[in-house]
């Protein structure tokens, strides 16, 4: 079975999202904040990260920026879901080196699970114009 770590501090999205994933059949652990998911994802074994760019405590740029710089860790796929109104905070974490930044209020809980098997299974993914994080 494989593992999502998502970290989002929003209660509603964890639920939504969550239960999507475990129907789909992935196994989910949630970290509520950046401070919780550093914590966390050193134990965890996550087979690919769903990240939140504006948490409390510390935001998702950073747990991107930890992630990538840790040698276990640096290859995970990782998918950024946030809002529009931080489309350069988006920016930096593509740069950074996040697989897919994609909109939240535009994506639906199976469409992340569509971009989660593609990236899972090595391949890409392009969102279309109205998903699309990083280009706003």
């Amino acid at each position: 079975m494989r593992t999502i770590f998502f970290v989002e501090d929003d209660a509603v999205i964890i639920q939504v999202y969550r239960a999507k994933l475990l129907r789909e059949g992935f196994h989910v652990e949630v970290a509520e904040d950046g401070i919780a998911a550093l914590k966390m994802l050193p134990t965890v074994n996550a087979d690919l990260t769903v990240l939140d760019l504006m948490m409390p405590k510390l935001g998702g740029v950073e747990v991107l920026k930890y992630i990538r710089s840790q040698a276990g860790l640096r290859d995970m796929p990782v998918i950024v879901l946030s809002n529009a109104y931080v489309s350069d905070l988006a920016r930096e974490a593509v740069a950074l080196g996040a697989n897919v930044a994609l909109l939240k209020s535009s994506c639906t809980p199976g469409q992340l699970v569509e971009v989660i098997h593609k990236l899972l299974g090595g391949r890409t993914y392009k969102p279309d114009d109205s998903q699309r994080l990083d280009e706003i």
